[in-house]
C-alpha cells in the first residue's frame, strides 16, 4: 500500500487500532517472528513500505544484524553491517533520533549499499531507531520510491515501530534473553 492509499493517522484511532493490533501478537509463542510481521503490517498500512528490515545492534555496538526482512534474497535474515562513523550513525545511535532521506542524494553518501538500494527502485528511507533504557537496541528501516516518505510519516511510524521492543528484548543478552532463563 503506497502513496494515496496510505492513511491519515493524524486523528489518532486508526494508529491506536494499529498499535494494538501489533501488541496482540505479543502473546503469540512464535517470537520474535509474529511481533515483527504484525508491526510490518501495521506500518504498510500506516506509511507503507516496499522493503521493511528490522536490525538488531550487536554487543560492542560495531555491527548490527538483521533479523527481520521482506526482501530475504537481498536482505537475509542474519546478515551484518558495519556501523559506521557518519551523520547517519550520529543521528540514529548517538542522538537516539530518527532518520528520513526523502530521496537517494539524502542517504547514498552515508549507506555502503545505497545502489542495491537505489536499483530495488528504493529512493526514499525512514529509520526508526529503538530504544530501551537508554540505549538503542536496534532499527526498524522502511524504504520506498523517492519521495514516498516526509515529516509526517515519521511519528507514526515510529509509534508502531516502538511496539517491537519485547521482541527486540528477547532476543538480546544484555538486558536477560529469554531463552537463557
Amino acid at each position: 500500500m503506497t502513496d494515496p492509499a496510505r492513511r491519515d493517522l493524524s486523528g489518532g484511532a486508526d494508529l491506536a487500532r494499529l498499535v494494538l493490533d501489533v501488541q496482540e501478537a505479543w502473546s503469540s509463542p512464535d517470537q520474535p517472528g509474529a511481533v515483527l510481521e504484525a508491526a510490518g503490517r501495521a506500518l504498510q498500512e500506516a506509511v507503507g513500505h516496499r522493503l521493511y528490515t528490522v536490525t538488531c545492534l550487536l554487543a560492542g555496538g560495531r555491527e548490527v544484524e538483521r533479523v527481520h526482512s521482506t526482501r530475504p534474497d537481498v536482505y537475509p535474515v542474519g546478515g551484518r553491517k558495519p556501523v559506521l562513523p557518519n551523520a547517519y550513525t550520529e543521528r540514529v545511535r548517538r542522538e537516539k533520533k530518527p532518520f528520513l532521506a526523502k530521496s537517494p542524494a539524502g542517504f547514498a553518501p552515508l549507506f555502503p549499499d545505497h545502489e542495491t538500494i537505489t536499483g530495488m527502485g528504493l529512493g526514499c528511507v525512514m529509520n526508526l531507531p529503538l530504544v530501551f533504557g537508554g540505549e538503542v537496541l536496534g532499527t526498524v528501516n522502511l524504504l520506498d520510491r523517492e519521495g514516498a516518505y516526509d515529516e509526517r510519516h515519521v511519528e507514526p511510524a515510529l509509534t508502531i515501530a516502538r511496539q517491537i521492543l519485547p521482541a527486540l528484548l528477547s532476543l538480546d543478552r544484555r538486558f536477560g534473553n529469554a531463552q537463557d532463563r
